[in-house]
């Protein structure tokens, strides 16, 4: 089994090295970057020779696609599918791999809604049937046991009922699968992906909710209205009430500010303001909103308005909120991310309901043998590559592991990316691509594209 492991293209955002548009970012032609041809060259190197299979020659059996890959948190649903449809046509001339695990990110969780939609709505209203829930995650697991890997069902999403016909792809069959000709098989896993070796159970997801905003503002905004919540588990959220809970929130980070028309702009500037801690420009927002609030309250709470217009109240407004954003820190290129504590804790939390997670696939005997509590992790969302075996990757110690001295350690795939430096120049992030062989084990290679 051959098997490679990328994330955050951003196809839709003019910055991608993957494909973008060239020149107008609404009308100009999509052009592939030197990061496809850096991505296809690596494949290609690493495998030497393509596998064959029922449905073809590919290099690969599997690419994981680890979310953000279409970008609908700052394109339009139109561009981004465009310039999605040029990426994955090309994988699919070049014969890179077989089928794609999509697992969806911040920036394109409105996929995951959309499969779920399809699924459990739309697909049933048109039998006449009833909508059924929304599955808010679907597990998928690699079976990568050298004992093991002959087994039909290497590949499994959780719960997911596979084609009865004994086809090569097992799951797909959505909508998706027509953005190429001829189609490709999508299978969508959220938000976890487990690759079980012989040596290691490898947790791969996005990472999103490891930031505040993604894993438990809505619990927050939930605790704040309600007092409480009503938990199966009163340790904590499962993965499903994780995902649940913070729909909403998602959703609107999402394709609420991607295609909300000329606000989208709007909003993409403020947080590119607050990431690069610009005050100039929010001691203007905060000018304007000022003069806002003042008109709103003026008629409602003439106390209210009394201490708006306090000059030593508005002066203290501002600096609290202009300190507050000269210490805030985006995940995003965050080379430390890992180290925050309150990054670790939510980590803990994620880990115990991955835990659980498991434990229910296991006690329903999806396998022969059980799939052992991870030792390791492979997630996006930070920009910031982490190669395989790196001794300096992130390590925290987990009681849940049999062996509490063994650290947990943590890799990052990067993004493919080009960012605004310092001296106002382009700069690329850097990207790693890893990959699993059977025979090999996993490794991972550094993308410098330049």
């Amino acid at each position: 089994m051959r098997i490679a492991i990328i994330s955050d293209i951003h196809l839709g955002d003019p910055m991608s090295v993957m494909a973008a548009r060239k020149g107008d970012p609404v009308n100009g032609p999509i052009e592939l970057g030197v990061g496809y041809k850096e991505f296809k060259e690596k494949v290609e190197k690493k495998f030497k020779k393509k596998v064959i299979g029922k449905s073809g020659d590919y290099w690969l059996d599997h690419l994981v696609l680890l979310g953000d890959i279409l970008d609908f948190s700052i394109s339009s649903y139109e561009n981004s599918y465009a310039v999605g449809k040029r990426f994955f046509q090309q994988l699919k001339d070049d014969g890179i791999a077989d089928q794609i695990i999509y697992m969806p990110g911040n920036h394109d969780c409105d996929l995951w809604h959309t499969v779920e939609y399809q699924v459990n709505v739309i697909n049933k209203v048109e039998k006449g049937e009833l909508p059924k829930p929304f599955r808010m995650s679907v597990t998928g697991i690699i079976e990568g046991r050298k004992d093991m890997e002959k087994t039909e069902n290497a590949f499994t999403l959780f719960k997911v009922t596979p084609r009865k016909n004994n086809e090569p792809h097992m799951y797909g069959g959505l909508f998706l699968d027509k953005i190429t000709n001829p189609t490709t098989c999508f299978n969508f896993a959220y938000p976890n992906l487990y690759l079980v070796t012989d040596s290691d159970t490898i947790l791969i997801t996005h990472g999103q909710y490891l930031d505040m905003y993604w894993s438990v503002l809505g619990k927050w905004v939930f605790k704040v209205i309600n007092g409480d919540l009503d938990l199966k588990d009163p340790n904590g959220l499962n993965l499903k009430e994780m995902v649940g809970i913070n729909f909403p929130l998602n959703q609107l980070a999402c394709s609420g500010v991607g295609q909300a028309a000329p606000l989208t702009e709007v909003i993409q500037n403020l947080e590119h303001d607050v990431n690069n801690k610009n005050v100039k420009n929010i001691t203007k927002y905060l000018k304007n909103l000022w003069a806002e609030l003042k008109k709103v309250v003026l008629f409602k709470h003439f106390i209210v308005w009394l201490i708006l217009r306090c000059p030593l109240a508005k002066w203290w407004l501002k600096s609290e909120i202009i300190e507050s954003v000269g210490k805030m820190t985006s995940s995003r290129y965050d080379e430390e991310f890992l180290e925050h504590q309150e990054v670790r804790d939510r980590f803990v939390e994620f880990y115990n309901s991955s835990i659980a997670e498991i434990d229910e696939i296991n006690q329903a005997k999806v396998y022969k043998k059980d799939i052992p509590a991870p030792t390791k992790m492979i997630f996006g969302h930070t920009h910031e590559p982490i190669s395989w075996g790196d001794p300096k990757a992130p390590a925290i110690i987990l009681a849940q592991l049999p062996n509490e001295k063994q650290p947990f350690r943590m890799y990052n795939s990067g993004g493919w990316l080009n960012k605004i430096g310092k001296d106002g120049k382009l700069e690329f992030c850097g990207a790693e691509i890893f990959f699993y062989e059977t025979q090999e084990g996993i490794s991972s290679v550094r993308v410098e594209c330049k």
